[in-house]
């Protein structure tokens, strides 16, 4: 009976031995966001705690095993953590080149003591595979990405709108708002947003533009936890090859006072800081130079008689400084159907085109201006615009 029970025991200690190791590390992603010309950030969310590292590599034919690989952890203030949540800065890189990236983790088993912790066995996370990230370029001599927006969770739409979408031919990946109906819950832009497609999020640079869902919920001021920007805010500027962006924020449509917001925002002074941070920000020689200047919103800065107060005080203050300063181009969604407004029309010297909910959009442009399609989620053409035949 001894013998029988010493067996057993080894045996149940072999498989959860053998459990343990391929428990999967990654619950959510990994997706990539914060892309610059000399680096990126890879965040994921682990089913347990983990501790975790990115190894880099470039993508030139060479096996990965055989390059040098700098490896990066998730660090706050010097320290390296271990969590569920991994946000991984990956620095150093060179403008315009292609990178594999891969993790490797091990779980937490004991960290009870300040002066040591138990770990299992560190191994690959299998859901970076082939992930390969192309950094940006100022000196490219295009650029290109593709645009979804308004997509409120709904994963059969998300899947069909990227459907046949090579990624490798795109800069990178804009969602431009609304991507859910709100932030109630904490894991629901990693569950709704970045785990729907994984395979695809995991190999593409994404810029997410907040939209006025994504400032709704209990858990809403996580946004910029999951969505690390070169400014450390809602709203930014980056340059890729001929096109200058600026990523805004409109903040919620309403008024501060509308009874649905329960006295819980202040866009009216988040807006009136986001004004005088677009001022300096046109300033800028990487913004201020380039030949083409396009400007990114989920509400789109125009104003007919029915606007609503968020979307009339955005034309009445930032569309005059984006005249000034020669933007020549507003992508928005925001209100579920397609809407082109000509230049002059309410004041702004651009187009501003709204993109539907069921719509991918997808941009191309050249230092001698950009074009536009748009598909809907059969893959069928429903709009073309070209800057050189704008009206």
């Amino acid at each position: 009976m001894k013998k029988i029970f010493l067996t057993f025991s080894v045996l149940l200690a072999a498989v959860c031995s053998c459990k343990a190791d391929n428990y999967p590390d990654v619950k959510y992603g990994p997706w990539v966001q914060n892309v610059t010309e000399t680096g990126f950030t890879v965040m994921w969310e682990s089913s347990l705690k983990n501790f975790a590292y990115v190894e880099i590599a470039p993508n030139d034919g060479t096996p990965f095993e055989l390059c040098d690989r700098p490896r990066f952890y998730n660090v706050i203030a010097g320290r390296r953590i271990a969590d569920v949540f991994h946000s991984v800065k990956v620095t150093g890189l060179e403008p315009g080149k292609e990178y594999r990236y891969r993790i490797y983790a091990k779980v937490v088993e004991n960290d009870d003591s300040a002066y040591g912790t138990d770990y299992g066995p560190e191994r690959r996370a299998s859901a970076s595979q082939d992930a390969v990230i192309r950094t940006l370029d100022h000196d490219a001599p295009e650029c290109r990405f593709f645009m979804l927006n308004d997509i409120h969770g709904n994963k059969e739409k998300y899947n069909a709108l990227v459907n046949g979408v090579d990624k490798a031919v795109f800069d990178f990946f804009l969602m431009n708002g609304d991507m859910v109906s709100d932030i109630n819950e904490a894991d629901v832009l990693q569950s709704k947003v970045f785990d729907v497609v994984p395979k695809f999020t995991s190999g593409i640079p994404i810029v997410y533009t907040r939209g006025n869902h994504e400032t709704r919920g209990r858990e809403a001021h996580r946004f910029v936890k999951f969505c690390p920007t070169p400014t450390g805010l809602t709203y930014f500027m980056f340059r890729q090859g001929p096109v200058a962006f600026l990523v805004l924020d409109g903040g919620e449509d309403k008024p501060d006072s509308a009874p649905e917001y329960s006295g819980t925002v202040e866009f009216d002074a988040f807006r009136k800081a986001e004004l005088e941070w677009i001022r300096e920000t046109v300033k800028d020689p990487l913004f201020a130079d380039a030949p083409v200047k396009v400007a990114v919103m989920h509400i789109p800065a125009l104003r007919t008689p029915g606007s609503w107060y968020a979307q009339a005080w955005l034309n009445e203050n930032f569309v005059p400084v984006l005249n000034d300063v020669g933007v020549g181009l507003m992508l928005s969604g925001h209100h579920h159907q397609h809407i082109y407004v000509k230049p002059e029309e309410c004041g702004n010297s651009f187009p501003i085109i709204a993109n539907d909910d069921t719509d991918r959009l997808e941009f191309e442009a050249d230092a001698d201006g950009w074009r536009i399609r748009t598909y809907d989620m059969s893959g069928t053409q429903t709009h073309a615009y070209d800057s050189t035949t704008i009206e």
